[in-house]
Formats: structure tokens, sequence, C-alpha cells
């Protein structure tokens, strides 16, 4: 998959925005979609979406949903093969361009229970207009926290460095005293922390400007 110019992701995101507001599903983008769209900084690029909806009293989990658009907007969205399991694509549609197809991977707390961060009604945050669309994403301040555990779990992989890149990109976007940015009751957030200051510590004063760990920062 070839990355997403940055028009060809606020295109893609708004879309794909205005058909889960017509279903009246809860979301909220994430991962390198998410930090593209936050980032001031044009060369960060992408080449899917990923995002987390919410799974009311109707039921429809992340493999509800990829049926429900495969079925009901089948001109805008077609199912791929990933790893054996069919996920939707969006069908971007450029002037004298091949169609391009931008994979979205879909995730719910219900079928994911493992992973407290994907509970819609517990993250904060934040509203961007695209296209004359609200679209909703992670915030800031969640997505640093998870950059920090990303960078720890993904140690010596190619997605390391650009997990610390995203990290120093999200620091002046977040606000101290969200709740993402309270690491005194998470032992993993705490580990991963002390690692990625110990590779990076230059950046010890502006993280302890923004995150509350007493184990680390005595704050």
């Amino acid at each position: 998959m070839a990355p997403l110019g940055h028009e060809d992701l606020r295109n893609v995101v708004s879309v794909l925005a205005q058909r889960l507001d017509s279903l009246n599903i809860d979301y909220a983008i994430m991962g390198g979609a998410a930090t593209c769209l936050l980032s001031p900084d044009p060369s960060r690029r992408t080449q899917d979406v990923d995002l987390v909806i919410h799974v009311d009293h109707r039921k429809i989990t992340a493999d509800r949903l990829t049926n429900t658009l495969l079925t009901s907007f089948s001109a805008e969205f077609e199912g791929v093969n990933q790893f054996g399991h069919v996920i939707p694509a969006y069908r971007l549609h450029r002037l004298g361009a091949a169609t391009q197809l931008v994979e979205l991977e879909v995730f719910d707390y219900s079928s994911w229970p493992q992973r407290p961060q994907y509970n819609l009604s517990t993250a904060t945050r934040k509203m961007l207009r695209i296209n004359d669309q609200v679209v909703k994403l992670f915030s800031p301040e969640w997505i640093l926290r998870e950059k920090i555990l990303s960078q720890y779990q993904r140690q010596g992989s190619a997605k390391e460095a650009n997990d610390i890149r995203d990290i120093i990109t999200m620091i002046p976007l977040t606000t101290p005293g969200i709740p993402e940015l309270d690491f005194n009751e998470n032992q993993e957030c705490q580990m991963a922390l002390g690692n990625l200051l110990q590779k990076r510590p230059a950046l010890v004063q502006t993280l302890k400007a923004k995150i509350k760990c007493r184990t680390i920062f005595q704050n």
C-alpha cells in the first residue's frame, strides 16, 4: 500500500465519519491516521486507518460493522483479506490515478476487553472539522500514552523510531492533568516511560511537565 497524502487521508476519514454517523455508531480514530491528522508535520504519512467503535445495545461489533459497510455502502467499500480475516477497505478515487484501496482496521472494547484503552466511555477524544464533517479522534493525550507504551513494546523494530518521532510531535499538543497522562497507578506505563527516557534523556523535562509519575518524576 502506498502512503496517503494529507488531502487523501482527510477525504477518507470524512467519508468514513459520514457513514458511521449515518449508522449512529460512535467511534474514535487512532494510530497513524490520528497522528497525521493532528500533527503539524506534513512528512508524517500513513497507509491505513485504525479506529475503535462503541458497541451499544444493537451489538454492532467490529465484525458486524465490516459486514454493514460492505453491504450498505458497497460502492465505497470492499472487503480485503488480512491474515485470513476480512476487513473493509475504502475505494479512494483520484483524478488521473488508479483507485487505491485504503484498509480500515476496526476494533471494539467488547471484542478486545484486554484493552481497556478502547473503552470510549472513559477515553478522552478530540473533534476535528474536515470537509464540513465532524471527525472524532482519540485525544493527543491518549495517543501520547499509547505511543509511549508501543515504543517500549516494539523495541528493536522499525516502528520503534516512528513511535518516538510521534511522541515528540504529540508532546506540545497535550494538556497536563488529562486522565490519560496520570501514570501513577499504571505500572506498564511507568516501565515504558522509564525505558523511553533511557533512550531519549533530553525528553525528561518536557514529559515531566505533562505526565504525572511519582516513580520517575516524583510528581
